[in-house]
């Protein structure tokens, strides 16, 4: 019987090598390759780059960018996020440049990522899709109990995990503080906005309310999120605590007259008028616990915890 040639002498040029020296690292060739891939296959791959460039369309992603962003990272906010009635950083925008949320100014500025609200420009969000941005929506914050995982959302998006961790963390901590400090029996409250809107059950400050220990008669009576509220109605039932639009110097309105209706004047001293940071409620942010803060502070002057021993209801 011929004896067949090795695979050398057959013009291969190599021979396999022994199994030994294909599971070695040392033996070099392709284990170093195939070690490496194992490796990232069991680490996983390397975290993505956070996005050079963002761009933020509506007030409440603007006010979540501006306080997680890095320098430099966020090349626009929305018009809005210089009004102090709606935005909380109202100054922080000023470094800003500043859009009207139009795809047009999208296509200019050509951001890695869009941020942007449910309730923007219906017509922008679409198409930017269409044309391939990624775009980030957020649903309008409705309750506090959403706020943490928008700022840990923004934080991921924007590469900024462990600062937006820290912001998320401190805000419950500070609620949990404000809901165990409440004592006594819930007061009655209302806030009445601009031209005599309540805001009733579902809203953003109803919710604030009942972490501060409010019972909001708005939502109690039936109201749901901001609806024209009666101000017969109003004095009729008295509430405890008014919470009232503050007017703005630089830019008066007829609608802020609320505030100075003879009606709501007549309330008395039994009633206690107190006004909001301004734009502490407009949109869920880490902010928000200064709205809280500051209808704690007004229950307090109600209801005195010495007076009731000190426990919680």
């Amino acid at each position: 019987m011929e004896k067949r040639p090795a695979a050398k002498e057959q013009g291969r040029g190599l021979s396999r090598p022994p199994l030994s020296c294909r599971t070695s690292l040392r033996c070099g060739g392709m284990a170093p390759l195939i070690a490496s891939c194992l490796i990232l296959s069991l680490t996983g791959a390397a975290p993505a780059a956070p996005p050079a460039r963002v761009m933020s369309l509506n007030v409440c992603t603007d006010q979540l960018a501006m306080l997680l962003a890095a320098p430099g990272q966020l090349v626009s906010v929305s018009e809005l996020a210089s009004d102090p009635g709606l935005s909380y950083h109202s100054a922080l925008a000023a470094s800003y440049p500043h859009n009207r949320g139009l795809a047009e100014e999208v296509l200019v500025a050509k951001p890695d990522i869009v941020v942007t609200g449910a309730y923007s420009l219906h017509n922008t969000t679409p198409l930017l899709r269409r044309l391939g941005y990624r775009i980030e929506e957020f649903q309008y914050s409705q309750t506090l109990d959403t706020i943490p995982g928008e700022i840990r959302r923004m934080g991921t998006i924007l590469g900024a995990g462990s600062r937006a961790e820290g912001m998320a963390a401190t805000f419950e901590s500070d609620l949990s503080r404000i809901e165990s400090e409440r004592c006594g029996a819930d007061p009655a409250a209302i806030a009445y906005d601009q031209n005599g809107i309540a805001m009733g059950a579902g809203s953003l400050v109803d919710s604030a309310m009942q972490a501060a220990g409010l019972r909001n008669i708005a939502a109690e009576l039936g109201y749901v999120g901001m609806a024209p509220f009666p101000l017969e109605l109003l004095v009729e039932k008295r509430p405890d605590i008014v919470v009232l639009p503050e007017p703005l110097a630089d830019t008066p309105a007829l609608a802020d007259l609320i505030a100075s209706h003879p009606a709501i004047r007549a309330l008395g001293q039994g009633t206690l008028r107190i006004h909001l940071p301004r734009g502490s409620a407009s949109c869920g942010g880490p902010f928000v616990i200064e709205a809280v803060k500051a209808l704690a502070d007004a229950r307090r002057r109600i209801v005195s915890c010495q007076a009731t021993g000190g426990h919680a209801p």
